[in-house]
């Protein structure tokens, strides 16, 4: 079973636009050295669909690198693309450089049908010997699972599913269907938010944007989760949902950068179009100073790097 502090981490690109190999391992092992168990690979977060097929198998390699670094720590890439062939290529390539697992979203932009996107699921479970994850992001894929679709899925051989919308009867009734009826299926959300109550349903691993920025918090909370802890566990999700909510001011994958930037770190920049704000916007300084109250109630060290673009 998967389990633990997972991150849809970003890829950091250099200003003209190409992978910048340096950056995007720092990061990776930075958050490593902050408790990250794992790295989802090239989804929504590390620009996956703004990348080529060979971009995102590099990506892999490099996690790869650093991933051997750290005795236990596991890679879970994204394959999804918006064709069939490029997706299960990801999935043999992920499979060949040695990783835990792959999800996919349903091929994207197009309106699909649920015949269809099981084609596609069938077909990446049979090209590779590693477990299978759906991604259940409709914002993005304009694909919602049902809990009919996903017992097709598991008939051929679906591994689990990572569920970000968090339609709680949806998912609920899709865990307590695997623990009640022992199946060899596993649940993980797409996102922080509803982490503690989800746990409790038997959920192992969580795939949080925040540990882009804040892995602190995010291996503090789950710490104190799986050592029974209730109240500091309780505590930390209650300022994790609050510092979550406030770097949801604009895309997810730019704030991320931003808030790099505001604990003093060269983040880089994301893959255009996304652009950067200035660095005289104030947002910078609010983030800082939001990351650090958060670090402050839960007595976390707030450390910081040395690229400091903002004179705070």
């Amino acid at each position: 079973m998967i389990q633990g502090s997972i991150v849809p981490n970003i890829t950091i690109f250099a200003q003209d636009g190409s992978v910048d190999r340096d950056k995007t391992q720092w990061h990776m092992r930075w958050m490593f050295q902050h408790g990250v168990n794992g790295l989802f690979l090239t989804g929504s977060y590390g620009a996956g669909p703004l990348m080529s097929t060979d971009e995102r198998i590099e990506i892999f390699r490099l996690a790869r690198e650093v991933a051997d670094e750290f005795p236990g720590r596991f890679l879970l890439p994204h394959v999804g693309c918006i064709d069939t062939e490029s997706t299960v290529r990801l999935a043999k390539e992920a499979e060949k450089i040695g990783v835990v697992a792959v999800g996919a979203v349903p091929p994207f932009y197009y309106k699909h049908s649920e015949d269809i996107v099981v084609e596609y699921y069938k077909q990446i479970i049979e090209a590779v010997g590693i477990p299978v994850f759906a991604y259940n992001n409709p914002e993005t894929s304009r694909f919602t699972f049902s809990f009919k679709m996903v017992q097709r899925l598991q008939s051929l051989g679906l591994a689990g599913l990572k569920d970000s919308p968090l339609n709680i009867g949806f998912i609920s009734r899709v865990a307590y269907d695997a623990q009640v009826n022992n199946k060899d299926f596993q649940v993980i959300i797409g996102t922080s938010t509803g982490w503690l109550p989800l746990y409790y349903m038997g959920v192992q691993a969580t795939i949080a944007g925040m540990n882009n920025w804040a892995p602190e918090i995010m291996t503090a909370m789950l710490k104190w989760t799986f050592e029974g802890n209730e109240s500091q566990a309780q505590k930390a999700y209650l300022v994790m949902m609050d510092i979550s909510a406030k770097l949801h001011f604009t895309d997810s994958t730019i704030a991320s950068h931003m808030a790099l930037y505001a604990r003093g770190y060269d983040a880089g920049y994301p893959r255009k179009p996304m652009l950067l704000p200035p660095f005289s916007d104030p947002k910078y300084k609010e983030i800082r100073q939001d990351i650090a109250k958060a670090f402050e109630t839960l007595d976390l060290e707030f450390t910081t790097g040395n690229h400091d673009v903002l004179h705070v």
